[in-house]
């Protein structure tokens, strides 16, 4: 049985892609991005801040990186490692932060569940819902069922 080296990383931050080609983790401010058979680093990516939560998009071509702390998102493409997207809630905070289930779209909770906040990829549109009734933060509700 052969084993790899240890690979350091910061709040357990280590996550498989959810086509299972990939594996992600974190130390401190940085995002690293493996090949998962060879274990090589494909992608490193330095953030704004000490990350606190990491999430695959649903085909594996985004992933996001979640600074609570400082209210901030940054979202990072696999395809396209030049492009970026930094999603920054501002005076209304940042209490947790989710794919919708398209891979297109990240929702941000504010805190004391102000507002969860849609942002597209897409077409860079924001739309916002008011007041969430079940505001258990980042809860992303199926389609054809309402809030």
């Amino acid at each position: 049985m052969n084993f790899s080296e240890l690979f350091k990383q910061t709040n357990s931050l280590c996550k498989f892609s959810p086509n299972g080609q990939y594996l992600a983790n974190c130390v401190q401010y940085r995002l690293i991005v493996r090949d998962i058979k060879t274990l090589q680093i494909l992608q490193l990516y330095t953030c704004l801040d000490a990350v606190q939560y990491i999430e695959w998009s649903s085909d594996s071509m985004f992933i996001l990186c979640g600074m609570y702390k400082r209210g901030i998102v940054q979202v990072w493409s696999l395809e396209q490692p030049e492009w970026t997207c930094k999603i920054d809630e501002g005076s209304a905070g940042l209490t947790a932060v989710r794919w919708s289930p398209d891979g297109r779209h990240v929702l941000t909770t504010a805190d004391f569940n102000l507002r969860i906040t849609v942002w597209s990829l897409v077409n860079k549109s924001v739309s916002y819902i008011k007041y969430p009734k079940d505001a258990k933060p980042g809860k992303v509700y199926p389609l054809g069922q309402s809030l």
